[in-house]
């Protein structure tokens, strides 16, 4: 049952059709199982081409049928609009080749794959899990949850880049011929061998990069001549919506300290903040505890708090916090909604 479920919310990724609540199940198969990893890279990379050389999906969809004549038979009756067609024909191709294996892939889409093409891995962390991983040249990383990090099983070429959605901390092999480069959706971080921690989470209101050692170049992706040289303790940090970048030290929760660092206080299982508004907290809180939170109280959302947990449960961090500043909460299963 669990290979016909991925095989399911796999075509439906590809297609872009994909509900909330299926994108966090879909992520939870990949993080658990390394096979599915790879079958969702292989067939992403065919499905992100808009033309593959020599065939299309249509072909390829249309010679699988082919192969698989009951389907053909049974097939429901084609949809009325082309859009919503073109949609489940997609689907429909990534099912079969799911559930053929890759023999069916291998005979049909690799064939138009240059041979020195990257094969790529995906990691992925859903929500209440950290992963650590090292990359092929010896780079340790320690995935956030709710992250995504797409790189490669081997680096070749004169630089080693990687993909991050999400945040991770990155010790990396220091190699000054071959910069270490971690792109998100908004910056890219150059690096020759430095640890540091990268914070890129979409609906987050800052991007951040904050410097423990080494040295790290900061490229933003819509201004390119505009670069950003951090320093140790030196942190950077993008407002979102602004696409304007600033920076600024590292933060410490009390005495200066390596162990006091705010920014990577999640390696060590931490929740630590300061003076950070609450609905920044509140993504933290979901991305921890696995829990959607509802508030609607713009003031509320705007109001600084400072605090510092590790075991506590998330009704325990919102007594805490609701002592400080009032406020009210319910939970309904996974969902909690805060109230004045």
């Amino acid at each position: 049952m669990t290979d016909q479920r991925f095989t399911e919310l796999l075509g439906k990724q590809l297609a872009g059709e994909l509900s909330p609540e299926e994108s966090t199940e879909f992520k939870s198969l990949l993080a658990a199982n390394a096979g599915y990893q790879q079958e969702y890279q292989s067939l992403s990379t065919y499905f992100s081409k808009k033309e593959a050389p020599g065939q299309n999906i249509d072909e390829v969809f249309e010679r699988i049928t082919t192969r698989i004549s009951p389907i053909e038979e049974t097939a429901a009756q084609p949809l009325k609009t082309q859009a919503n067609y073109s949609i489940w024909l997609k689907i429909a191709a990534v099912i079969v080749l799911a559930t053929c294996g890759f023999l069916i892939y291998k005979t049909f889409l690799t064939t138009s794959q240059p041979a020195n093409e990257l094969v790529w891995n995906l990691a992925s962390t859903p929500a209440k899990s950290v992963k650590k991983l090292t990359l092929a040249d010896g780079t340790t990383v320690t995935l956030n949850a709710v992250s995504d990090l797409k790189y490669p099983a081997n680096f070749t070429g004169n630089t080693r880049e990687v993909y991050l959605s999400g945040e991770a901390f990155f010790d990396v092999t220091k190699d000054a011929a071959h910069p270490f480069i971690i792109h998100t959706d908004k910056i890219q971080v150059k690096v020759l061998g430095t640890a540091f921690d990268v914070k890129a989470y979409k609906n987050d209101a800052f991007t951040e990069t904050t410097l423990i050692r080494g040295r790290v170049e900061i490229q933003l992706k819509n201004n390119t001549t505009q670069k950003f040289i951090l320093q140790p303790k030196d942190k950077f940090v993008l407002d979102n919506q602004k696409n304007e970048g600033s920076m600024q030290r590292l933060t410490y929760y009390a005495e200066e300290n390596p162990n006091n660092i705010i920014e990577i206080a999640w390696i060590n299982n931490m929740l630590t903040f300061k003076n950070i508004d609450f609905a920044s907290i509140l993504n933290q809180l979901e991305r921890r505890y696995d829990v959607k939170i509802i508030c609607k109280d713009e003031k509320l959302k705007k109001q600084k708090f400072t605090g510092q947990f590790k075991r506590e449960s998330v009704s325990d961090i919102l007594n805490v916090l609701g002592s400080v500043v009032p406020f009210n909460y319910e939970r309904k299963g996974q969902t909690i909604y805060i109230y004045p």
